[in-house]
């Protein structure tokens, strides 16, 4: 249960870019914090806000991907992130959930993104499963495929 000053919410690109600074590319320009998909029609972001602040968010971009060819509206989390002094309070869950209703309203029926292996334990709780292969992305380290089937 959140507490009152705790809510989860839609929120703009600009919003989240802070938390995807600090957390996912700490030192590295804000411009790499961008994603060329971030202001799409498709494009959504959750966050957890407490007073205002952004303590949490992820970003749902339609994408596919040709590990799930059969996928016909898939959708890829990017940017999932929680401020240090708030993780392991379930926020990152809540925002998880709160995304996947709305995939469900969108008709998705694929959630996909490159977790970094350090993530992939939280992930596997949430019902995703994982691709074993791992790889790694420059300047960030390394990551495997993980999905889950929404219908």
């Amino acid at each position: 249960m959140l507490a009152s000053n705790k809510k989860i919410i839609l929120i703009s690109t600009e919003q989240t870019l802070d938390l995807r600074s600090r957390v996912l590319r700490p030192g590295q320009s804000i411009e790499n914090c961008k994603y060329p998909e971030d202001n799409a029609p498709t494009t959504f972001h959750f966050a957890a806000i407490e007073n205002n602040k952004v303590i949490c968010n992820g970003t749902f971009i339609q994408q596919s991907h040709t590990l799930f060819a059969t996928a016909e509206r898939p959708f890829r989390l990017r940017g999932m992130a929680t401020d240090p002094i708030y993780q392991r309070q379930g926020l990152g869950r809540l925002v998880i959930e709160a995304a996947l209703l709305e995939l469900k309203n969108r008709k998705a029926d694929l959630l996909w993104f490159n977790a970094r292996t350090s993530a992939e334990i939280f992930y596997q709780k949430l019902g995703f499963l994982t691709i074993e292969d791992i790889f790694e992305i420059p300047t960030v380290g390394p990551h495997k495929v993980m999905y889950k089937w929404l219908k």
